[in-house]
Parts: C-alpha cells; sequence; structure tokens
C-alpha cells in the first residue's frame, strides 16, 4: 500500500464512548441509558428540529459554504462583524483549521495533558509537536504554558473536558496580556455556559488580543451533535486565514438553519441549565457521601475517582445499562466522567451506585 505520513505513527485513533446499541448487544438488555458523551439528556432544542425538518426539499442542493443566515445570528449575539466569525463541521473542524493555517512541520503546539485530545492529534496532522503538560491541582496549567517559549499554538480547553474544572474570565484575560503576539491561543468554550459565570466581552477581547481565537460548539447545550455544527470567533485576519483552507461545504444545510433556530430558543436553553445546575450538584454530593474524591464542575458532567477498581466499576455499571466514561484514555485511569442526565437517568444511576458501593470504595 502507499506508505502514510512518518507523523500519523504516533497518532492513536480516538476514542469514543461507548454507543447504547453496543452495551445492548454485549449484555442483552433492552434498556440503557448513555451518560458518557455529554450529550444534552433533553435531547435537541425544539424549535432546531423544526426547522431541520423544513430543510427536506432543499437536500438535493449544496449548502451555502459561508453559512449566512447562522453567521448574521452570530454576529449579532456576539456584537461583532460577520468577518470575525467563521463555521465549522462542529468546533473540532475549527481546532483542525487553526493547527494546519499556524503550524509547520517542526513547530510546537502546547497545551494540558489530561484534556481534549484533538488538539493534539490536530498539530500532529500538521507534522508540529504537542507539548503536554501536567494540569496542576487539575486546573489548567496557565502560567506553565507561558513558560513555554517554543509554542506556536496554545491550546486552553475552559471548562476543562474531561475535569470540569475552570478558570475565570479575569484569569484567561490576565493570561492573554501575557501571551506573545505571534503565538496563537486557540480556547475552546464548548462547555462555557454551564459555569457559574457570565460570558466573556468577546467582542472586545478579540480586538484587543488579535491572536485569540475562540471555538464554540451546538454540540451540548442546544443539543445538536449529531447534526456537528460549531463556529469560531477571531480577528479578521485570523478568520480569513481560516476561510482559505476551509472546505466549500464544510457545513451542511440542516445544520445551519437548526444552529440559527436553537439560538433564539430561550425556554429549552433555560430548562436544560436548570436541570443541569440541579443534578449537577445533587450527584456531586451523592458521590462524595459514598466516600469517593470529586472534581468541583462547571460543565455538564462530573469527574469522580474510583481508584483501582475504576474498570470494574464500569463494567458492572455497563451489565446494569449504565454508560459512563472511563478515563483511561486520558490518562486518568483511576476516574471517570458521567454526564448529567435526567432526572430519570440520574436517580437510576444514584439507586445502582448506592447499592454497590461497598464493592467499590477503596
Amino acid at each position: 500500500m502507499p506508505m502514510p505520513r512518518k507523523e500519523l505513527a504516533a497518532i492513536p485513533e480516538y476514542v469514543p464512548g461507548k454507543s447504547i446499541d453496543e452495551i445492548k448487544e454485549k449484555h442483552g438488555i433492552s434498556c440503557v441509558i448513555k451518560l458518557a458523551s455529554n450529550e444534552n439528556p433533553l435531547g435537541a432544542s425544539p424549535m432546531a428540529k423544526a426547522a431541520y425538518k423544513k430543510c427536506a426539499e432543499k437536500l438535493h442542493l449544496y449548502p451555502r459554504g459561508t453559512a449566512p443566515e447562522l453567521i448574521k445570528k452570530l454576529a449579532e449575539k456576539w456584537k461583532v462583524k460577520e468577518e470575525n466569525l467563521i463555521a465549522g463541521n462542529g468546533s473540532d473542524e475549527i481546532l483542525d483549521l487553526a493547527a494546519r493555517a499556524f503550524l509547520r512541520k517542526g513547530d510546537y503546539a502546547a497545551g494540558a495533558s489530561s484534556t481534549f485530545s484533538v488538539y493534539s492529534s490536530a498539530a500532529q496532522i500538521a507534522g508540529a509537536k504537542y507539548k503536554a503538560f501536567p494540569l496542576e491541582d487539575f486546573y489548567y496549567p496557565l502560567e506553565t504554558l507561558l513558560s513555554f517559549k517554543k509554542a506556536k499554538i496554545i491550546f486552553i480547553c475552559n471548562p476543562n473536558n474531561p475535569t470540569g474544572t475552570y478558570v475565570s474570565n479575569k484569569r484567561i484575560f490576565d493570561f492573554m496580556k501575557k501571551v506573545p503576539k505571534n503565538v496563537l491561543v486557540v480556547l475552546d468554550m464548548a462547555y462555557w455556559e454551564f459555569t457559574a459565570e457570565k460570558e466573556p466581552p468577546l467582542n472586545q477581547w478579540i480586538k484587543q488580543f488579535p491572536n485569540l481565537l475562540c471555538t464554540r460548539t451546538f454540540s451540548k447545550l442546544y443539543g445538536l451533535a449529531g447534526l456537528r455544527i460549531g463556529y469560531g470567533i477571531a480577528s479578521e485576519q485570523i478568520i480569513s486565514v481560516l476561510k482559505k483552507i476551509k472546505p466549500p461545504f464544510n457545513t451542511n444545510y440542516p445544520a445551519q438553519m437548526a444552529a440559527a433556530a436553537a439560538l433564539d430558543d430561550f425556554r429549552f436553553i433555560e430548562k436544560s441549565l436548570k436541570l443541569n445546575k440541579t443534578w449537577r450538584s445533587l450527584l456531586l454530593q451523592h458521590f462524595e457521601l459514598l466516600g469517593f474524591e470529586i472534581l468541583p464542575s462547571g460543565a455538564n458532567f462530573i469527574c469522580v475517582k474510583f481508584g483501582k477498581k475504576t474498570a470494574e466499576f464500569v463494567a458492572a455499571l455497563e451489565s446494569k445499562g449504565i454508560i459512563i466514561r472511563h478515563l483511561k484514555s486520558f490518562g486518568m485511569p483511576e476516574w471517570v466522567r458521567i454526564t448529567v442526565g435526567t432526572k430519570r437517568e440520574n436517580e437510576a444511576l444514584i439507586g445502582i451506585t448506592h447499592l454497590g458501593c461497598n464493592l467499590f470504595v477503596i
């Protein structure tokens, strides 16, 4: 066969969470609860679903590559120019575009070690190296990242996946003031809506910091993970560069329309945030009372340490029809990530873990 690029040999395949069908087939059960992939347990925004259905008669047409309706609404939301925005096939495509646009062979990108794996794979696919620094008390190592002078791109996941920990707007702002202007900072805010913080003034930030690229997604709060739609916000200079290498039809028409509609579904947004805040707190209390170490979370999931018996715990839950995420692939083999589900799903998890806690407490 033709020889692939040497850089690909060092890149592991992405390890997704197990699917509902996979667990049904493996254990011969009909009811499975998935709390592994940080999807919205309420499903998709009703307004988004309605907009999606209206697209049926246009499926034979190519979408407009610039996603004009969505970009216009996003520009209004963030009070920026349309030239400050780019739509992507999920926010992970924006991460990939940034790496391919600003990294050369032999360059370095930097980030954390226990974080979203697309940062390292995007850098390596571009021919660069990824320097991973350990989390500091489970928080992103901002000061350590500043000390690494070889980085051409710094990736920051805030809140961090999979820990759920996050740093304040002020800390990000102070960090940006110290970053050299020739270093691109990619700030991935996929879970930011679930924090207790206000939205940062991104319209001001991208003016003050022309080396900042912020990525957002419709996969989490808006419940559109299956449509793969996200976007980036940055200076006009950065966006214009990304557009040069963006595939001409990277976002499909139904995704564009559904995302634009989801922005206005304030009732669904409020309901989703309320559900998450209530049950995230209750789940954290539950596992803390059982004696497990937990991390503070600003996301739609919690991170819990089960120690040496984590693999057995995860397998036992799967046999009972509950999927959670073992964090071995994140370099945290004694930890799990648990998505906040619906009331029924959360109560099922609490019931099973309470009954079986004696088996798993270290």
